[in-house]
This record gives structure tokens, sequence and C-alpha cells, in this order.
């Protein structure tokens, strides 16, 4: 019997990227900036990189990202 996943919590600044897929990792890092770094990822696979080292290091960079933009924002950090 399958669970459902536990709620997001709203102050996590990785939820965005938990649980992607490949493709959805490609999507949200563009949607980061990280446009070079996509098509980086795109030429490994093409390559014949296996895929899974190609979403551990895409889940790597989107979570930097993400925890970057988050700090940034976060204006009690300030």
């Amino acid at each position: 019997m399958a669970h459902a996943p536990p709620p997001r919590d709203p102050d996590d600044p990785l939820a965005p990227a938990r649980g992607l897929s490949l493709d959805g990792l490609l999507e949200l890092l563009e949607r980061l900036d990280g446009q070079a770094e996509s098509a980086v990822a795109r030429e490994a696979l093409a390559g014949g990189v296996p895929a899974m080292v190609v979403v551990e290091e895409l889940q790597r960079e989107v979570e930097r990202r993400l925890i970057r933009s988050h700090r940034f924002y976060d204006e009690s950090e300030w």
C-alpha cells in the first residue's frame, strides 16, 4: 500500500527540487537562470554519461541555486 507523500514544509527552500525527474530538474534549473548548465547536462546525456550521474549533478546544482536565492531574498538574514 502506497502512502501519500508528507506535506511540503513551506519554509524548506529545497522543496521545489524534491522528487523531480530528470526533465523536471532540467526545467527547474533553466528557470533558476541555469540555461548553460542545463545544456551541458543534455550534452552529457547525449554523450553517454549515465542518467543517474546527471540526475545527481543536477540535483546538487538546483539545490545550490535554491539555497542561494533563498538566502538572498530572506531579508531576516540581512
